[in-house]
């Protein structure tokens, strides 16, 4: 089975108000928005829906209304919150890390590595154990991750401080799709936030 990264750029200061916000407003605008989307995942998630797991609507209004439970069902707000960083973000082209596997991950955080640029910007924050907002983690998919207006800014400088190597024209293309999104949002002092799945 193959997985994605998906990619957003958003404004932090814009996104991070808006959880456990109680705007009801904004939570009608975003189900509204994506209620397609949310009604396609409550059909794939029926069975879990049916145990106790909440619908796709209600995990959304549970972010920003912050009535998200201490434990349990973590993906289900973790695709909730996805949802929530579209709505405020720009979605990055992500031709490079569509259609891959994990193995592909670990290949380009290695060459990352060789590359001089993880210190700056650790590649495992961008899609691993960081959120914007609370709630259980996933106990599989999606996994997720951010890295900070900051560090963007600071990443951007580095990619112009080092020579990229990768193994492979896979891994450098990957790499180098990554420093066209800092390129962008460096300019613009947003954040990206990402998942993986």
């Amino acid at each position: 089975m193959s997985y994605s990264v998906m990619a957003y750029a958003v404004r932090f200061d814009k996104l991070k108000p808006v959880f456990s916000s109680g705007d009801d407003k904004l939570r009608r605008q975003i189900c509204g928005r994506f209620k397609a989307h949310l009604a396609q995942q409550a059909n794939w998630f029926e069975s879990e829906i049916a145990n106790g797991a909440p619908t796709p609507f209600d995990a959304v209004k549970a972010l920003i209304m912050g009535t998200v439970p201490e434990k349990g069902h973590g993906f289900m707000y973790a695709y909730a919150y996805e949802r929530i960083v579209e709505h405020f973000g720009r979605y990055l082209n992500n031709n490079a890390f569509s259609s891959i596997r994990w193995s592909f991950m670990e290949a380009v955080e290695q060459d990352w590595k060789k590359s001089g640029l993880d210190e700056t910007l650790p590649f495992r924050d961008l899609y691993i154990g960081k959120a914007l907002c609370t709630f259980p983690p996933p106990d599989d998919f999606p996994v997720h991750g951010y890295w900070s207006p900051e560090q963007v800014v600071a990443g951007h400088k580095r990619f112009g401080e080092v020579q990229i190597s990768a193994e492979t024209n896979d891994v450098h293309d990957a790499i180098m799709a990554v420093q066209s999104w800092i390129a962008e949002t460096s300019r613009k002092g947003e954040g990206i936030v990402g998942f993986y799945y």
